[in-house]
């Protein structure tokens, strides 16, 4: 979790980052529900980048460790 929250707040101030999905971060729409709904806020992020689809692909192409999944349920079967 606390790595979740660095990155999530590196990607925040990223000028090529167009929306964090965090509940940790205070500008999450449902900060405040999940403060009272949660003891922590996870692991899980998500994130938009300026320049859509052609940037989130360019993106993926030169991380060098990185596991995209679709979701949960596609993940859980690695």
């Amino acid at each position: 979790m606390r790595n979740a929250i660095a990155v999530a707040r590196f990607l925040e101030s990223h000028s090529k980052v167009e929306r964090v999905y965090y509940p940790g971060l205070k500008s999450h729409a449902d900060h405040q529900l999940a403060r009272k709904q949660m003891r922590g806020f996870g692991s899980m992020l998500a994130f938009d980048m300026k320049g859509g689809l052609p940037a989130a692909r360019r993106f993926c192409d030169r991380v060098r460790l990185f596991l995209m999944a679709a979701s949960l349920a596609e993940w859980s079967r690695w």
